[in-house]
């Protein structure tokens, strides 16, 4: 593109375009990184609980939360067994352990892909910061031009 001076009405209306682009892309991959954020929790949560659980008795009766504040009074039957999603709908019996590591390594994934959005979304800003600045530049060029042009009165 050429110089700010120099910028068309037209490549104004482009990068105008390109920005509200960009705005909706931030906003998508905010989204995004709190969605990838909340599924970190849950491994957090997850793991967290399936090491507490280590070492208790069959038959232990204790408080589930089902959501909302909700919890139901339940016992443990197998707490060394662990039922896991691996994808598709698709659920396996895992001991503790294994449970444990597959969780760890899926956060692990989860962490990066969290990272590269954040710096997607970073980048992003910059390109928006660069646009609003050119923009904001071009008009006050602009209006100073206009300032100038405007004959002297009472002379």
């Amino acid at each position: 593109m050429t110089s700010d001076q120099n910028l068309s009405e037209e490549d104004i209306q482009k990068m105008a375009a390109s920005h509200q682009q960009m705005e909706y892309q931030a906003q998508a991959i905010a989204q995004q990184i709190n969605l990838v954020k909340a599924s970190i929790d849950d491994c957090d949560k997850a793991i967290y609980t399936i090491t507490e659980l280590e070492g208790i008795e069959e038959e232990h009766e204790m408080l589930i939360p089902i959501g909302s504040g909700a919890n139901i009074m339940a016992k443990i039957i197998k707490a060394d067994k662990v039922i896991i999603e691996i994808g598709a709908g698709v659920n396996v019996e895992k001991n503790s352990d294994e449970a444990t590591k597959n969780l760890m390594v899926r956060k692990e994934e989860l962490t990066k892909f969290h990272e590269k959005l954040q710096t997607d979304l970073n980048e992003l800003v910059t390109k928006i910061k660069e646009i609003e600045a050119i923009v904001s530049s071009v008009a006050d060029k602009r209006k100073q031009q206009q300032q100038q042009q405007v004959p002297m009165q009472g002379i």
